[in-house]
């Protein structure tokens, strides 16, 4: 055990000082119990009013969103704890950009929401991929963080490299047909033994149509999967079309 890390379990034993929130760094003395001070509890706006029933993204009214309406996704389901807006998508962006002990507050928030759902087995976790370029200029994969540290908080099994990105593949700034066109054939599936007759969960940053957790689960499920569903930390109130 390092020192630092004796020295902050000692000070929250002792209850004799705070740490900083990770929204906006004012101190806060329950961390890491509590990671946002009341103000940015108010600010970043968590996903849990109406929700599309497939890709579970914020809706104004019950039921399906049109863009599953129009062209269901493969995964039976999709969860995120929080709106891309805001706050969440400030410190969801820091995080890509890399602040990686951010992984922490969002995978916590991430379990959360993935409790509310029933698994007759325990399911694997695989993160979705990115390309080796943009791995070599980020350095890490905020996927991986995410999906490891979930792993840590719900016991479920974390399968590395399942699923690798062959393409570029970018979708930034992109319509959602766009998307899903770009997207297809772009990511594979690397250890099918692993995903066979198995529940799995793909793991993201940010949900903005669906098209990667919707060609990730379509991949998976032609690869021997049962079930699959995806989990980001964000995603959009609607989709784009």
């Amino acid at each position: 055990m390092g020192v630092f890390t004796k020295v902050k379990e000692w000070l929250l034993n002792n209850n004799t000082a705070g740490f900083t929130c990770d929204g906006c760094g004012r101190e806060v003395f329950e961390y890491p119990s509590q990671r946002l001070c009341e103000h940015c509890q108010k600010t970043v706006f968590k996903n849990e009013k109406r929700q599309c029933e497939k890709c579970g993204r914020a809706l104004r009214a019950e039921g399906l969103c049109l863009g599953c309406k129009k062209e269901p996704p493969a995964f039976e389901r999709a969860v995120s704890p929080f709106i891309y807006h805001g706050d969440a998508a400030r410190m969801i962006n820091r995080f890509k950009q890399g602040e990686r002990y951010l992984a922490a507050f969002f995978a916590e928030e991430m379990a959360k929401k993935l409790s509310e759902l029933s698994f007759l087995e325990p399911p694997i976790l695989v993160a979705v991929p990115i390309t080796e370029r943009k791995k070599k200029t980020r350095r890490f994969n905020q996927a991986e963080d995410l999906a490891k540290r979930i792993a840590a908080l719900t016991g479920y099994e974390y399968a590395a490299d399942v699923l690798v990105k062959i393409g570029d593949g970018d979708q930034k700034k992109r319509t959602a047909q766009e998307r899903r066109e770009r997207i297809r054939g772009s990511i594979r599936v690397r250890k099918r033994k692993l995903c066979d007759n198995r529940v799995v969960i793909v793991v993201d940053d940010i949900m903005t149509t669906g098209a990667t957790g919707g060609e990730c689960a379509r991949i998976l499920k032609n690869a021997g999967a049962r079930a699959v569903y995806f989990v980001t930390a964000c995603s959009l109130p609607q989709r784009e079309e």
